[in-house]
């Protein structure tokens, strides 16, 4: 899976976000993203929305998941998640120092940063698609993150080509 674009926004009109930044590294042979994040204070309660979505160019498109309020503290402390969840959960955690559990503190950086997928950890297919990933980061019923994402899923050669 390799990663095209990635952008965030923020609509914060509490002010509780000091720092917001989303991007795609510069490699072209294996890009990865990048997020990172600062608070003004303590975020107690949180939700996540997460849709994944393979295109078509004909018919309609593919929604893998659909999953809205997602309560983030428990994301964070990972209970009760849903198996595909935990297992990019376990992943990011190579590449971040997203807590473990809530508050989130103020002043202090937290990045998910070079992430790329290990599809080793994935089942097996055999087909090649785009992939869309809109996210939402809900706090106090206003979205103060809003983040897309647009990667790319190949078949993986083995061996040589003849």
């Amino acid at each position: 899976m390799t990663f095209n674009n990635c952008t965030c926004s923020m609509d914060d009109p509490e002010k509780l976000l000091t720092h917001l930044r989303c991007g795609i590294s510069k490699s072209i042979k294996r890009r990865t993203f990048s997020i990172e994040i600062k608070f003004s204070q303590p975020v107690t309660n949180f939700f996540i929305n997460l849709r994944m979505v393979l295109p078509r160019r004909a018919g309609m498109d593919f929604t893998v998941f659909n999953l809205t309020d997602i309560e983030g503290c428990r994301l964070l402390s990972n209970t009760k998640q849903i198996p595909i969840l935990q297992v990019g959960r376990i992943h990011l955690d190579h590449f971040s120092n997203l807590p473990k559990n809530c508050p989130w503190k103020p002043n202090v950086m937290y990045y998910i940063r070079g992430f790329r997928p290990n599809m080793e950890s994935m089942p097996a297919f055999s087909f090649e698609t785009d992939l869309n990933l809109w996210f939402d980061f809900v706090v106090n019923h206003s979205k103060i993150i809003k983040g897309f994402m647009v990667g790319h899923v190949q078949r993986r050669q083995i061996g040589k080509k003849t």
